[in-house]
């Protein structure tokens, strides 16, 4: 693979093709570094990652360890054409590839009836020992210990492994105990395991049973919209599935009501937001998980009521996650692509441990 360096003002782009960064978000690897950005393809092999470089100070201390001496020397003086001819420490090149894959997956699994959802434990305890390898290039100090906070729960997560996939999950259980007392972030206790689990599906289920009121007034309209996947963090809402809404009108009172398929795993007590019709209207919906949906209602003006059918458009978003106003939905080939490529490393051999469990609850 050859990459080339371009030097745009105070910027340094080392990329395979000639063109922008212009990849499409959810088809897009990223690890944040000092200095820039390593980015790539998702969909298949790659000897080197691109890169996107704001700060050549910052990214010094590592460009030679991904990219060889020659490159780094290049990107510092600012070589317009250059092309890299001998890349870097190649263990370090396949532990940012690692990185970015698993991150990737933690940022935009589409799980749904298709695809299953992959252990958000088990993808933390990777993460942990592939941000540790090269935790010298990351942005973020802390990256190691947040990921091992989040797999504290590794135990649980193992013993839901199949038996042809025990082994590998001892062996990553031994690096991630010795890299936690390292760090020293104390891991749950063993004990914790399959009764907790089925505790927790037990009530998840209890809570999907809930009964709904039959007597909720006159239907006047409804209708069904597509949930961005980058407007929800990923393994929230079913990726396949959309939101509905229904405007129903009882005793002179018209409410909105919204429900989002959710995920199958236990509610993490995230709300998700959304906005029918134009902005001006004001109709926004809280929606918060109820067993197998997130569902929230609203009492609306009679006026929208009567909106044009087209402007009868739902938003469902995070509002941390995206705050800003809805722009062009997500294509619906690149949907289709994204949901190929998670089908796809379920079965793939050099796939992470999580993505692989995931492949196997099928």
């Amino acid at each position: 693979m050859t990459l080339r360096i371009r030097v745009q003002g105070d910027l340094a782009h080392l990329s395979s093709t000639d063109g922008a960064f212009d990849r499409v978000p959810c088809l897009t690897t990223v690890v944040e570094v000092r200095g820039g950005l390593l980015h790539g393809d998702p969909t298949g092999p790659a000897a080197l990652p691109d890169a996107d470089i704001d700060d050549v100070d910052a990214a010094s201390a590592w460009l030679a360890d991904v990219y060889g001496p020659e490159t780094a020397d290049a990107v510092i003086r600012g070589v317009h054409g250059a092309t890299i001819i001998e890349p870097g420490d190649q263990t370090v090149i396949d532990a940012v590839l690692r990185l970015a894959r698993l991150s990737w997956t933690r940022a935009w699994w589409p799980a749904g009836a298709r695809v299953p959802a992959v252990d958000p434990v088990l993808l933390a305890a990777e993460i942990a020992l592939a941000s540790h390898a090269v935790e010298h290039l990351l942005d973020d100090d802390l990256a190691t210990e947040r990921a091992l906070a989040d797999a504290a729960g590794i135990a649980s997560a193992l013993a839901a492994l199949p038996p042809a996939l025990a082994a590998e999950g001892e062996r990553l259980l031994s690096a991630l105990t010795a890299l936690s007392e390292d760090y020293g972030v104390a891991l749950d206790p063993a004990e914790a395991t399959a009764a907790d689990a089925a505790q927790v599906r037990q009530e998840w289920a209890l809570a999907a049973g809930g009964a709904r009121d039959a007597s909720d007034g006159i239907e006047v309209a409804s209708g069904s919209a597509a949930v961005r996947w980058g407007d929800v963090p990923a393994q929230t809402v079913d990726a396949e599935a959309e939101a509905r809404w229904t405007l129903r009108q009882s005793a002179g009172v018209a409410t909105l009501r919204v429900e989002v398929p959710a995920v199958d795993a236990p509610s993490s007590g995230r709300t998700l937001a959304a906005r029918f019709g134009p902005a001006e209207l004001g109709v926004d919906v809280a929606l918060r998980r109820d067993g197998a949906l997130f569902r929230g209602q609203a009492e609306v003006p009679a006026s929208a009521l009567f909106l044009p059918a087209g402007e009868r458009l739902l938003w469902v978003r995070d509002p941390v996650l995206s705050p800003a106003d809805a722009d062009a939905p997500d294509s619906a080939a690149d949907r289709e692509r994204l949901l190929s490529v998670a089908a796809a490393r379920m079965l793939s051999p050099d796939a992470s441990l999580a993505e692989r469990a995931a492949g196997s609850s099928r």
